[in-house]
This record gives C-alpha cells, structure tokens and sequence, in this order.
C-alpha cells in the first residue's frame, strides 16, 4: 500500500511543472518537424499528357492533331516538403487534358496532380499548361493494295506474280491529309532470289507524287500483308511456224513466215524449260490454201505452250501477228544450149542423137520473181538416159527410128519451175565391120 501512494505522489507532485515541460517538449518537436521538412521545389521532365475524353470529338465525326509537341510537357515544377518530394518519381505525376472542356480556340487546359501525396503538394505546374490541336472532319478513303518488288532476282529466273492476303486497305484520318493519300503499297525485297517468297510487308501510303505521306494522326485498316511472291526460272526460245495447203493457180509461197515476237520469254520449273527449244504453231494455224495475197494472221501463242510453262514477257499477251508471204508468179524465157541436153547410158552398138540438130532451145521457167531473175541459162542441165528411156518402153533392145522424148532439167532452186521440154531422138544401129 506504501508503494503505491509513493507512485502516485511521484504523479501529482509538481503536476503544473511537468504539464508545462510537456507542452515545450511538444513545441520543441513541432519546431524540429518544421525546421528539418521544409518545402521546397523540384522538377520532373518530359511528361507525357494524358488526354481524357477524346470521344466528345470523334462521336461528331471529327479527328485532331496535336500540335507544337504541347502533348509533351518538357517540365512540372512540384512544391512539397522534403519527405514528399524525395518519394516522388516522374511516374507519379500525371499532366490530363480534359477533351470535353475544349475552347473555341481549338485548346485544352493541361491539369497537373500526383497519384501520390497530393494532398501534400502545395502547388505544381508546368512549362506549357495548354494543350494545342488542329481539328478537322473525319474523312475515310478506300484504296487498292499495290504489290511491288525491289532487287533483282538472280540470273535466269524472274517474278511471275505477286499476291497478298488482302488486296484493299482503308485509310481515315483529317480530311487535309486523306485528300493527298493517292496509293498504298507493300514492297519485297527479292534481291538475288531463286524460289518463291512469302513474306510480311508494311503498307505505306504515297501521295500523287510518289512521296510517302508519314502521319501518326491516320488510322489504317492494316498495317502489314502477307505477300507471296512467285518466283521462275525463265528462258528466251524462238518460235517457229508451219503451213499447210498451197496458193491460188499462178501465186507461189515464198517459203517466208514472218512473226512478230520472233521470240518468247517463256517461265516454268527449271526441269521442263531444259527441254523445250523452240515454240511451234502447227501448219493448221496457216493454210495458205487458194491464196492469192499476203496471209496475215494473229496467233495466241500461249495454246501451244507446254503444260506448266507460261510466258513471262511483261505486258505481252501471247498475240503474234503473222504474216506468210505470197508472190504472184513470175515466168521468163531462157535460150538453152543443145550441147545442155545430155544422152547417156547408150546400149553398146547403137548411137543416138538430137533430130534436129538445134544449137539451142526456148525453155520456159517460172517461180519467184527473185529466184527466176537470177537464174543463169548457163546453169542448166538436162540428161536423157537411155536404159530409163528403155525401161518406159519396156523394151529390151533398141530399134532404130525416131521418138519423142520429155527432157526435165535439173532445177537449182526449190522455188523454180522449168518447164518439161519435147524433143525428138534419132536412134541408130552401127554397121558391123
């Protein structure tokens, strides 16, 4: 019992002192929090702004464009007590511009506020505290997809076709920017290829002028393709022609067919190109029967190529035109030497002779006009041989006496014709000695 009123006493003796030693011990304290936290400033960079709201404009069909980079805040300026500030990081600080308070002078107010401790910052600001857009009308264009390649394929192949997963893309953006969107394109690289190709490629949009419109303020339907690129092996082979049936009476073929590719650029797998060397278009394609000019005609070459092979030309259809040359026929006279009318293959015993005793002959030749002219008289030859002559006849011994006889001469040239020549023979017998 002592013990405790002795506490107690220690408690309630001089109780007025050690009220007031407590209340300077709480000054005291509150002094020290005052002095060793003051507030001071510290600034954070680079910002981003938070836009909130954005919906108001575009549930009214218009789109903006944030200008002067004022969607970047370069610094905010924090006042706060040391133990905030040194807990603060740039995450923390959050710069908003609020959409639906948009003025009429296309702005926004950038708010600035910390996810921590705010109610214990004293102020904060920023370097611009005004968001800047450009609004316009929200425009959509349609475009078809355009596929192209750069590079250079290797030697002896080349790129058929080009093929994509999709083949149009949408573009909606400021209707200032949509107006000068002229095309869209993905490009593939085939540099030194030998085989097909599928590959992803990025769209890029091109104004009228072929520059590339770069705008992060266009939304794009998509922005990559799946693009198969076919790549052959390729060679150039001539083409070659055939005809059937024969001109009107007094018109010849030239023998010439002319067309126009002469040759074909033709792809397919490597193994099957190996073995083709010509393209040939059969004679049924040109019957020159009953002609009497020119025969032009215009051929697909493609329904003669084999199977697997396409031609590989570009811009080129498969049409040829051909031309097959008809000349009218040309006819001259010739002067023949006698001695040019040969008899051999004479039995033994008998002689035979020309009856007349001609120095020369008329022979009409006709043909070509280029083939008759240069023909030289000189150069044609005629032989009558007896043991033919004989067998004709079905004889076996000649009998003296005087018989026609057809001579043919040798004709040097396929688009000649010499006329067949009558003549008569004189067969005699030798006197025995």
């Amino acid at each position: 019992m002592k013990k405790k009123t002795k506490i107690k006493q220690i408690f309630l003796n001089n109780w007025a002192l050690k009220l007031f030693s407590l209340a300077a011990a709480f000054l005291l304290w509150l002094l020290v929090i005052v002095v060793e936290d003051p507030e001071a400033e510290k600034s954070f960079y680079d910002i981003p702004v938070r836009l909130v709201n954005t919906d108001v404009l575009e549930d009214n069909g218009m789109v903006y464009e944030i200008l002067d980079r004022t969607d970047t805040v370069r610094s905010v300026t924090v006042t706060a007590p040391k133990t905030v500030r040194d807990e603060l990081i740039s995450g923390d600080i959050v710069a908003e511009a609020d959409f639906s308070k948009l003025t009429a002078a296309n702005t926004v107010e950038i708010r600035f506020y910390s996810m921590r401790y705010n109610d214990r910052i004293s102020n904060i600001s920023g370097s611009n505290e005004i968001l800047k857009l450009n609004i316009e009308e929200k425009k959509t264009k349609r475009l078809t997809l355009e596929l192209t390649t750069t590079g250079t394929v290797e030697e002896g192949y080349i790129v058929n076709n080009l093929s994509a997963d999709q083949n149009r893309v949408e573009v909606s953006g400021p209707a200032s920017i949509i107006s000068r969107v002229a095309s869209a394109s993905a490009t593939v690289d085939v540099a030194d290829s030998n085989s097909s190709i599928s590959t992803y490629a990025n769209v890029v949009l091109y104004d009228a002028e072929g520059e590339i419109i770069e705008n992060n303020n266009l939304s794009i339907s998509v922005k990559s393709v799946l693009v198969h690129v076919d790549i052959l092996a390729s060679k150039t082979v001539p083409v070659y022609y055939s005809t059937t049936g024969t001109p009107a009476s007094g018109y010849l073929f030239t023998g010439v067919v002319t067309g126009d590719p002469e040759q074909v650029l033709i792809a397919g797998d490597p193994d099957v190109l190996s073995g083709i060397r010509a393209i040939v278009v059969p004679g049924e394609e040109l019957n020159i029967t009953g002609s009497t000019e020119d025969l032009i005609k215009n051929i697909d070459i493609k329904e003669y190529l084999p199977e697997g092979v396409l031609l590989a030309e570009e811009g080129f259809n498969g049409r040829i035109t051909v031309t097959v040359s008809i000349e009218p026929e040309f006819t001259r006279e010739l002067r023949i030497p006698a001695d040019h009318i040969r008899i051999t293959d004479v039995p033994s015993g008998y002689t035979v002779e020309l009856e007349d005793g001609n120095t020369s002959y008329t022979l009409s030749v006709r043909g070509l006009e280029e083939s008759v002219s240069r023909l030289d008289a000189n150069a044609l030859y005629a032989y009558i041989r007896m043991n033919i002559f004989m067998e004709d006849r079905n004889i076996e011994e000649l009998e003296p006496g005087i018989y026609p006889v057809e001579v043919a001469f040798v004709q040097g040239d396929d688009m000649v014709y010499v006329q067949t020549l009558r003549v008569n023979i004189v067969i005699s017998k030798l006197e025995e000695e």
